[in-house]
């Protein structure tokens, strides 16, 4: 990931009768004097710092408990969570931060039973209406709260590309048991489901892997078998695994392959989705771009063929292949969809290709790695700039 890949996200609480404590058991911030909060009153705070290399996931812990009144003794109440959609609304890093909410040990931390769980943006979904926090998660059914309970929030940032801030509002409230049939104090706000992640805003360049003698085994002079490989130049993170290629009918020369992007720690991991994907062969190069349905693989790019082939223009033989992905990138930091070699660390869009048509090339001996196509996601086109060659 780039130094620039980052996030801040804040839970904000309001409390009636209410305290509040956390503390930052891992993760940015666990080593800080700032591991631990309070509050007693409308507003707590949970500092999540910013996210990096060495630090993608953090376990906090929340504390609630109802507060002393000098010597009297606490009425039970009910405790209610309920949260409010991220903000911004539709982001990448809504969908990448995964969040488990559990209960937990007051003393040791440990999880108990989950309450929500999956992406930020899914949890804030399902918990907008309001729900009951059992008081005592160790008995059946749910208690009002009489001392404290204690809450786990798990984080993970996985496979994110960008430099987005996110924030999730928290709200907590006790309301009188004794006496009263507990009711929800958040029923008749808003319920419905927050916005997904809004769809590529920019296209820029991940890798290029060049198809040359002894780049990787595998990979001959215009050569490519059904394997996984790294990039030649760009991303050290990510590779390709190619499972089916096309080669010339008079010739072992590579004129065609479908792909799908992988992480290269840990390939059941979400990637980023591709925009662009650039095919090069003699003098010119061909683009097949996303559209509305496309995934993390060639089947679903436009111009690719029923089996997600991609090839190079006019059945030349295959010299390099360039890959681009979605980002949520402002416009002017995007770098564009553009050769690594030659603009490194470049700003700016470049312009793509108007040839939208049908790409196939000439379709020739087909060899397969026998793995069947697991597409993902979805989004819209980037801008991307044609690699030398390429013809506009």
């Amino acid at each position: 990931m780039r130094d620039d890949e980052k996030f801040e996200a804040a839970l904000t609480a309001g409390t009636v009768d209410l305290t509040i404590e956390y503390e930052i058991l891992s993760g940015p911030g666990a080593d800080t004097a700032e591991r631990y909060g309070i509050a007693d009153g409308p507003r707590v705070r949970l500092p999540i710092e910013t996210l990096g290399a060495d630090g993608m996931s953090g376990r906090t812990l929340f504390t609630f408990s109802l507060p002393q009144r000098g010597q009297a003794v606490n009425n039970p109440a009910a405790l209610w969570l309920a949260t409010d959609c991220p903000t911004p609304a539709a982001t990448d890093l809504g969908e990448a931060l995964q969040l488990t909410l559990s209960y937990a040990h007051c003393e040791a931390g440990d999880r108990l039973d989950p309450i929500a769980g999956g992406s930020l943006r899914e949890v804030a979904t399902a918990l907008r209406g309001g729900r009951q926090i059992d008081g005592d998660p160790t008995t059946r059914g749910v208690d009002c709260l009489t001392d404290q309970v204690c809450l786990l929030v798990e984080y993970e940032l996985t496979d994110y590309i960008g430099s987005e801030t996110v924030d999730l509002p928290l709200w907590a409230s006790a309301t009188q048991c004794r006496h009263a049939t507990p009711t929800n104090p958040f029923a008749g706000i808003d319920t419905g489901p927050c916005l997904p992640a809004e769809d590529c805003t920019c296209c820029r360049t991940l890798g290029k892997i060049e198809l040359g003698n002894g780049n990787q085994p595998g990979i001959g002079e215009s050569q490519i078998e059904p394997g996984v490989y790294a990039f030649t130049e760009g991303s050290s993170e990510y590779e390709l695994d190619v499972y089916q290629t096309v080669d010339k009918d008079d010739s072992a020369e590579t004129i065609g392959v479908a792909f799908r992007l992988k992480n290269r720690t840990d390939r059941n991991r979400t990637v980023p989705r591709l925009c662009t994907v650039w095919v090069k062969g003699g003098p010119g190069a061909k683009s097949y771009d996303r559209d509305d349905s496309t995934r993390t693989d060639t089947v679903g790019l436009t111009g690719s063929d029923a089996d997600g082939i991609v090839y190079a223009p006019d059945g030349t033989a295959i010299s390099n292949i360039l890959v681009c992905i979605c980002t949520n990138d402002p416009e002017a930091d995007c770098s564009g969809c553009s050769d690594p070699s030659l603009t490194p660390g470049s700003n700016g869009n470049g312009q793509g290709s108007k040839d939208r048509g049908n790409n196939s090339g000439n379709p020739g001996k087909s060899k397969s790695s026998g793995k069947t196509n697991d597409p993902e996601t979805r989004g819209r086109s980037g801008s991307p700039t044609a690699p030398p060659g390429g013809d506009q």
